[in-house]
């Protein structure tokens, strides 16, 4: 199976939230590394196995409502791909709009995600789930 369609796949399965169908995606060793430097997001950090990854997917939903996530570049070679995304989402506890740029490096091993890294702007998520002030000017 083509990279590209481990892809679309990955992405059907999560939108369906469908366990099952995400499962049959990733590995069950996958590992998620999503970079937050200064430790500003609950879901931040490294996540190793399927169960973390699930962890992961389930602290990212009690934070944000995904309004809008559409894909404006995807480069592929062999096994890895990365995909530039440009997205809206909500913040539930402060209600705040989220829009920000997110790249995400794949790397798939035997037809499924066997590696998911994240480099978002995390100023943006951190400013609108209250995790952090924004400056005044002066």
């Amino acid at each position: 199976m083509s990279t590209e369609a481990v892809l679309e796949r990955y992405y059907a399965a999560l939108r369906a939230g469908d366990v099952d169908l995400i499962r049959d995606v990733v590995s069950e060793d996958i590992e998620v590394v999503y970079q937050d430097a200064d430790k500003l997001l609950p879901w931040g950090g490294v996540w190793t196995g399927f169960e973390a990854f699930r962890r992961f997917l389930g602290i990212v939903a009690e934070h944000l409502v995904i309004e809008k996530v559409e894909p404006v570049d995807r480069f592929l070679d062999g096994d890895t791909a990365i995909v530039v995304l440009n997205g809206v989402w909500t913040a539930r506890a402060t209600g705040k709009r989220v829009t920000a740029q997110v790249v995400n490096i794949f790397s798939v091993r035997d037809g499924k995600v066997a590696r998911y890294r994240v480099y978002p702007d995390t100023a943006a998520f951190a400013l609108g789930i209250g995790a952090l002030e924004p400056r005044g000017n002066g």
